[in-house]
C-alpha cells in the first residue's frame, strides 16, 4: 500500500504503508446494521444499500448476537456484559452528531438515549491525545498482534473516523502511530477499538482498491452515505 491522502467528495481518505492502515474521515452520522439471523457481508450490504463506505462493527458471540449492550434509538437489542475487553460504550447521538466513549463504570442503562446508537466495545485506545495504556493493558488482546478496526473522533471539528489495519499490531503501537499523523495535528483525538482480527473489513463503493475482506458475513456493520 502506498502513502496517499485524497478526498472522495466530502470524505477524507488516507492510506499509510505503516500497518497497512486506511483512515476514512467524515462528518455526519453513521448507520449501524445489525442482523444476527441473516448477516450480510460488506459486499452484500454495499449492493443492498447506497453506502459509500462500510466497516465491521463491534464484538459478537458465537451465536452472532452482539456481545454486550446494544441499543438502537432507545430499543435495547442485547444486554450489558461483564467482560474486561468490553470496557467502554460507543454512543453516537444522532440528533447532535456527537460521538462519546464513556467508561462503562461511568455509564448505566438508565442513561440510554432514544436518539442514539449505543454499543459496548473496547478498549479505549486514545483519550484526549494520550494512549490509554491502562485500558489497553487491562484488555484481553490489546498487547497482542492483531488486525484492528478503530472508531475515532476529533472534538474541534466534529469529524468521525473509521480506521482499519491490514497488518497485525498492538493497540499501544497503533495508537502511538496514529497520534503521529499530520491529519490529527492540533486536534483533540479519541480512538476506540472495535472488533478486529478476522472480522476486520472495509468496503468502498467508489474505490474498490481499498476493499478488504468484503465477503465476510458479519452481524454488525457501520456504514456511511
Amino acid at each position: 500500500m502506498k502513502n496517499e491522502v485524497f478526498m472522495d467528495n466530502d470524505i477524507l481518505v488516507q492510506n499509510d504503508a505503516a500497518y497497512g492502515i486506511t483512515i476514512i474521515g467524515f462528518k455526519g452520522n453513521y448507520d449501524l446494521l445489525y442482523d444476527p439471523s441473516d448477516p450480510l457481508s460488506l459486499a452484500e450490504a454495499g449492493r443492498k444499500y447506497p453506502y459509500r463506505y462500510i466497516i465491521n462493527g463491534s464484538y459478537f458471540e458465537n451465536s452472532r448476537i452482539h456481545a454486550g449492550w446494544l441499543s438502537t434509538f432507545g430499543v435495547q437489542q442485547t444486554p450489558l456484559k461483564v467482560d474486561r475487553q468490553l470496557s467502554h460504550m460507543a454512543i453516537l447521538d444522532t440528533s447532535l452528531g456527537y460521538l462519546d466513549f464513556p467508561d462503562l463504570d461511568l455509564w448505566d442503562t438508565s442513561m440510554t438515549n432514544p436518539k442514539a446508537l449505543e454499543f459496548q466495545t473496547g478498549p479505549l485506545v486514545i483519550h484526549e491525545n494520550q494512549v490509554d495504556t491502562l485500558a489497553i493493558q487491562a484488555s484481553i488482546n490489546g498487547l497482542s498482534p492483531r488486525l484492528r478496526t478503530l472508531l475515532a473522533y476529533t472534538k474541534e471539528d466534529g469529524m468521525f473516523y473509521f480506521m482499519v489495519t491490514r497488518e497485525v499490531c498492538r493497540l499501544d503501537d497503533i495508537g502511538g502511530y496514529i497520534l503521529s499523523l499530520d491529519v490529527f495535528t492540533g486536534k483533540t483525538l479519541d480512538v476506540m477499538n472495535l472488533d478486529g482480527g478476522s472480522s476486520t473489513a472495509l468496503y468502498s463503493r467508489k474505490h474498490p482498491n481499498l476493499n478488504y475482506n468484503v465477503n465476510r458475513a458479519l452481524p454488525i456493520l457501520l456504514g456511511i452515505y
